[in-house]
């Protein structure tokens, strides 16, 4: 959305740097950390990501946002087609990863996933919020 805002003001922005110094970018920006742990080697990776809202998944036993944003934040284990290639080990291992929220924007948007993993058409289910 915030992307959108930007073209359709004219304003150019080549590099993150640059999109946090705009009007959308004070306002809406932020930081994700993102921690990965190769459970073979149990060595670590931390990244920091530009954010400009957060996109929630709904689909399963989520029926608040706080159970949406609990999920976000929770610890994820990449297995399977989803492997983490660590580069200690030089292969795909398994890892778990978590996502924080390092500094949060002023104004925090939040988008729910309502499509269905693996099928056609959206979630029609009703998310409380605070």
């Amino acid at each position: 959305m915030q992307s959108i805002c930007l073209r359709e003001a004219g304003v150019n922005v080549s590099s993150p740097l640059e999109e946090e110094t705009t009007l959308m970018g004070l306002t809406f920006g932020g930081y994700l950390r993102s921690k990965i742990r190769c459970t073979r080697c149990h060595g670590k990776s931390e990244r920091q990501e530009r954010m400009m809202d957060l996109t929630v998944e709904i689909e399963g036993d989520i029926e608040t946002l706080e159970d949406a944003l609990r999920k976000f934040t929770g610890t994820e284990c990449l297995d399977g087609d989803n492997k983490y290639y660590c580069g200690r080990c030089k292969s795909y291992e398994k890892a778990k990863k978590k996502l924080s929220i390092l500094e949060a924007p002023n104004v925090l948007t939040i988008a729910l996933k309502r499509f269905q993993s693996g099928k056609f058409g959206k979630l029609n289910k009703s998310i409380r919020f605070p």
